[in-house]
């Protein structure tokens, strides 16, 4: 059984009042939210907290929550909310709010509004490009195809002629050298890369602590 249909099963229950959903929906998810949090507030007790703070008010007002198709997207919304909440009763210390507010629209972003504003903004578009040179023309070039061209993993395989693992392993570390290097900047227009880059690698299953 596919991810999202489990997923989706899950949350049915959990709706019904299953304890064993409560603590599948913990298990399905939990490193993708813990992963959220901490890039959120650089607290990983702290993120713990809001999740399983999260989890326990879901359960509360389980018969009263919709039906949704993307569980994951759901609950990342619903933990956003929680530190927001936390960070506007100045319950948490040491994160700026004006940087979290960032991420926060990066994330609700789509991936065509991402790919829209590095292409059009200059000044964005000259750092990545800056960026770009630290990279093989191989890895330019499957970074070329995979999210501007938007062709999936099988595409990329193919017209390259090489296996699909492959394909994924050379955008994943293309991916984090961009990482590291807007990492070295340190202003805003690269604070902005720096966070899609994360969301990209976010996507792909790494942890972007």
């Amino acid at each position: 059984m596919e991810g999202p249909n489990l997923h989706k099963i899950t949350w049915l229950e959990f709706k019904s009042g299953s304890e064993k959903a409560l603590h599948n929906l913990y298990k399905q998810h939990y490193l993708g939210l813990i992963n959220y949090g901490i890039k959120f507030s650089g607290n990983r007790q702290y993120s713990n907290d809001c999740i399983v703070e999260m989890l326990l008010g879901l359960w509360e007002k389980r018969a009263k929550l919709p039906e949704v198709e993307n569980v994951r997207s759901y609950l990342l919304t619903c933990l956003r909310t929680i530190m927001l909440q936390h960070i506007r009763s100045d319950k948490l210390r040491g994160v700026k709010e004006s940087h979290a507010h960032s991420l926060i629209d990066h994330q609700e972003l789509s991936y065509e509004e991402h790919i829209t504003k590095i292409q059009t903004d200059l000044i964005i578009k000259d750092k990545l490009t800056k960026s770009l040179n630290k990279l093989t023309e191989r890895q330019k070039e499957l970074l070329q195809l995979k999210f501007f061209d938007n062709l999936d993993y099988d595409e990329i395989a193919s017209r390259c002629n090489i296996s699909k693992r492959t394909a994924y392993n050379i955008v994943y570390d293309a991916l984090k050298i961009l990482k590291d290097d807007l990492k070295k900047e340190g202003n805003e227009d690269s604070y902005y890369l720096l966070s899609v880059v994360s969301l990209l690698l976010f996507a792909m299953g790494a942890n972007i602590s």
